[in-house]
C-alpha cells in the first residue's frame, strides 16, 4: 500500500512517467519541473464529453471503385518481392568494388608467435 504522505500517484502530461504529487498544489513534475494545477489531473465531467457519433446508414459511393480480390493483391506483392530479391542477387554478383584479392602464400604464422617479443611498455 502506498504511503499517504507521498500523496496521489500522477502521470506527467509531458513525459508520461508516473510520480507522486506529495499533496502539493500546484503539482510539480519531478521529471520536467513544470507546475500543473490539480484540474489538469482531475477526470473530465460527463457533461463535458462530446456526444456519441451516430452511425451513418447510407452506403458509400462505390460507383468508380475497382474491386480486387485479396488473392490477386497477395500474388502481386509476392511477385514484387521476388523481383526485388532477384535484383539484389544480381547486383551483388556484379559489384566487387570492396573485395580484396586473395594473396597466394604461406598461411603459417607460427614465426610471428614464437619470434622475439619486445616489451613496448615504458617504465
Amino acid at each position: 500500500m502506498a504511503n499517504p504522505e507521498l500523496g496521489t500517484k500522477r502521470v506527467c502530461p509531458t513525459t508520461g512517467r508516473k510520480f507522486y504529487d506529495l499533496n502539493k498544489d500546484p503539482i510539480v513534475s519531478p521529471y520536467t519541473g513544470e507546475a500543473f494545477p490539480r484540474t489538469v489531473f482531475e477526470p473530465q465531467a460527463k457533461a463535458g464529453r462530446p456526444a456519441a457519433v451516430e452511425p451513418d446508414d447510407t452506403a458509400p459511393d462505390t460507383a468508380g471503385a475497382e474491386v480486387v480480390s485479396l488473392d490477386d493483391v497477395e500474388a502481386a506483392e509476392e511477385k514484387a518481392e521476388d523481383a526485388d530479391d532477384e535484383a539484389d542477387i544480381n547486383a551483388g554478383e556484379a559489384d566487387d568494388t570492396f573485395l580484396e584479392e586473395e594473396v597466394e602464400g604461406d598461411d603459417d604464422v607460427s614465426d610471428l608467435i614464437d619470434g622475439d617479443i619486445e616489451d613496448d611498455e615504458e617504465i
